[in-house]
């Protein structure tokens, strides 16, 4: 019974666990068609020599800080989508009658959504590093032996940041399946999760997204000019320490220890009210 569960939560979410995942990968996606479709873009910076890579690659870090943060609006909808459906077509009781416990079906719900949740955090937040330093070494002015450092440091940091992605992702998607529960409407789950994780955002800000390094006083400042020809792109005014790059990501023992409980909370409370649902 429970591989039947498995196999009806693929069949009926698959469309919408494929759309997590491409959204996740939009920006990635977006520059590799610009350099695609653009021949301008092909050469997009003045100079990537072994020593401008420490300034350009962490650009690529911007991929996990909207993952930890625009982001969780899309494992919201994927929980509302996910769990809405059923409550309002009341297909939920039908299920209800089979025989497996109502808190068993929610926990496979729980943990077939929560693979895909954190498996597109990680391959969206290692990828874009990946993509962008694979870029650099085709454009022939970065050497790989030259250049390895500066990846292993960039890569270190998407991945200390990935654990903090996959977390804050699992929040926004319990407690959007939570407030599904709630409410009995798709639309009204969407709105509510919308608005609980913006202020969730707003308040809780120094506490769950803090991604960067202690400033140790040094400034650094990022200019963008998209213009035609091969006039760079993107300026930096100084290049990233592997003290800084090491900084980035940096694992807080309480914040992460708090956003799994609150995942965990959030989804026993869900369970006890699919427990508790009648058929009205």
């Amino acid at each position: 019974m429970i591989r039947a569960i498995i196999w009806k939560e693929w069949h009926e979410n698959r469309s919408r666990f494929a759309s997590y995942w491409i959204t996740l990968n939009v920006p990635i996606v977006i520059l590799c068609l610009a350099i695609a479709l653009s021949k301008a873009a092909r050469a997009p910076f003045a100079d990537l020599s072994n020593a401008t890579t420490w300034k350009y690659l962490p650009l690529s870090l911007a991929e996990s800080i909207a993952l930890a943060t625009i982001f969780l609006l899309a494992a919201a909808y994927l929980a509302v989508a996910i769990f809405s459906t059923e409550i309002e077509d009341r297909s939920l009781f039908f299920l209800f009658e089979q025989p497996v416990p109502r808190k068993r079906y929610v926990a496979i719900k729980f943990f077939n959504g929560a693979c895909h949740v954190v498996a597109a955090t990680w391959f969206a937040g290692l990828l874009a590093p990946v993509v962008v330093y694979s870029m650099m070494l085709l454009s022939g002015k970065v050497t790989a032996a030259g250049s390895g450092a500066a990846f292993a440091a960039v890569m270190g940091a998407a991945a200390r940041a990935a654990v903090w992605g996959s977390l804050l992702a699992m929040v926004g998607f319990t407690v959007s399946a939570l407030i599904s529960a709630l409410m009995p409407r798709w639309w009204l789950a969407a709105a509510g999760s919308i608005v609980l994780i913006a202020f969730f955002g707003y308040f809780s800000g120094d506490f769950f997204f803090d991604f960067f390094p202690p400033d140790n006083g040094e400034s650094i400042s990022v200019s963008a000019n998209l213009s035609t020809g091969n006039v760079q792109w993107v300026n930096i005014s100084r290049a990233l320490t592997p003290v800084e790059l090491a900084g980035f990501g940096h694992w807080k023992p309480l914040p992460l220890l708090t956003s799994a409980l609150l995942a965990a909370l959030f989804c026993a409370a869900t369970a006890f009210l699919y427990d508790r649902k009648e058929l009205k």
